[in-house]
């Protein structure tokens, strides 16, 4: 079950970040302020659920196909929301 929900999180937040970070807010101000408005939702529960639970699955076998990214690797890929990149560019 647990396994499950992080292998969720990492399916719906890859296909929000691919449609999200083609968007493109010009203004610097309004696309900053929303970016912080996802993250003030996403971030703390993810990061509870995160550390609650991660380390049930890091003691089984291949953890990483279950959680692909950290809390900070979260807060890193939504400084990248709303900047209009193509979906031909290479995600890192």
């Amino acid at each position: 079950m647990i396994k499950e929900r992080f292998k969720s999180f990492d399916v719906q937040f890859e296909e929000l970040h691919a449609k999200q970070s083609q968007w493109t807010i010009p203004d610097q101000e309004l696309r900053e302020y929303l970016r912080l408005a996802v993250a003030e939702v996403l971030l703390p529960a993810y990061r509870s659920f995160s550390t609650h639970f991660r380390h049930l699955i890091e003691r089984g076998k291949n953890p990483q196909k279950y959680i692909r990214y950290s809390p900070e690797q979260v807060d890193q890929l939504l400084g990248k929301f709303f900047e209009g990149r193509q979906s031909g560019e290479q995600k890192q």
